[in-house]
């Protein structure tokens, strides 16, 4: 039978020194550990005694600096108050300088600005009746007023007209300065924007406004306004009345019409060609000078003339036509109308 090893005594004592290394390792992480511990307790303790004194430092600062400013305002109580009126005294006076500086330079304009030139008075200009008016259809903004002056325009008669012409009575003929007084009344309602042509016509047709190359005027000019007046004022009635020349005129003005007032009493009747002429003859020159198209609204103020049955519907049919109206004026206007 074979016989057991005996247990060397030197393998125990190996365990044992190692079991004994072990726990001194152990022994001193445990005492390194809790030493840790205990010096971030101390650091935290003095990082929050610096704080408490760093915030007594501030709370002292803060009452030593209001300690100073209660001093300086019993000092000067107003010392801040003044500085702030101070500043504002300054900017008021820098806006008087300003305010002083642009007066002296008004008065020396006003001192050296010449004369005006005193223009005619609203109350020499014309006024106007639109009880008869409001239908005409004057659209801007170039109005041309087509003023007939021919003999008939003295007279609602024939002979009467003739018996003022031998005369030289014109002047005073009651139609013809109602005709006047129509054209006075119309430049007052005209609209403001829109320019005006009168144009006068009998045998011949020429303007009454403005000039040849320029016969539109502003009718709210007093200059052009009374100078046109004048004019009117001077006009003579005589003739015969050719519509076709009037109307060819109009349309060859330099700025081409965009409503026409026809101012008349009748058909045409010129031109003649040396013979009495007869109803059926001015028809067909009304015919003639209305053959052409029209492209503004054509109005008519139709003064009365014995013997000149068809004027009315003519006249009417051309305006329906053209988008105007025609008007025939009671005997008592217009109210301006001399005697």
């Amino acid at each position: 039978m074979v016989k057991r090893r005996e247990p060397q005594s030197s393998a125990l004592s190996f365990m044992d020194c190692i079991c004994c290394g072990f726990g001194a390792v152990l022994l001193l992480f445990i005492l390194t550990t809790k030493k840790q511990i205990d010096t971030q307790e101390e650091n935290i303790q003095q990082a929050n005694r610096a704080a408490e004194s760093l915030q007594a430092a501030i709370d002292a600062a803060i009452s030593e600096n209001n300690s100073i400013e209660a001093a300086l305002a019993k000092i000067d109580p107003q010392q801040q108050s003044q500085s702030q009126q101070q500043k504002e005294l300054e900017q008021i006076a820098a806006q008087l300088t300003l305010t002083v500086a642009k007066q002296e330079s008004t008065l020396k304009a006003m001192q050296t600005k010449e004369p005006e030139t005193k223009e005619p008075g609203a109350l020499d200009r014309p006024s106007s009746d639109k009880k008869y008016l409001s239908g005409l259809h004057l659209d801007g903004p170039r109005a041309v007023i087509l003023l007939e002056n021919s003999g008939s325009m003295l007279a609602e008669k024939a002979d009467e007209a003739v018996a003022l012409l031998q005369s030289g009575a014109g002047a005073e003929s009651k139609k013809w300065n109602r005709a006047k007084a129509a054209v006075r009344a119309i430049l007052a309602a005209i609209p403001k924007g829109t320019e005006v042509a009168i144009l006068q016509m009998n045998q011949s047709t020429t303007t009454l406004t403005g000039t040849p190359q320029q016969p539109y005027i502003d009718p709210y000019d007093n200059t052009a306004l009374l100078d046109t007046l004048e004019r009117l004022d001077a006009l003579e009635a005589s003739g015969g009345a050719d519509l076709d020349k009037g109307i060819r005129t109009a349309n060859g003005l330099p700025k081409r019409p965009t409503s026409l007032l026809i101012i008349t009493d009748g058909l045409p009747t010129a031109p003649a060609r040396g013979a009495l002429l007869t109803e059926t003859d001015r028809v067909a020159l009304f015919n003639r000078a209305l053959a052409r198209p029209l492209s503004f609204p054509v109005n008519a103020l139709l003064f009365p003339f014995q013997g000149d049955p068809s004027a009315a519907g003519l006249y009417w049919k051309l305006s329906t036509r053209t988008g105007g109206i025609t008007l025939v004026p009671d005997e008592g206007w217009p109210a301006t109308a001399k005697p």
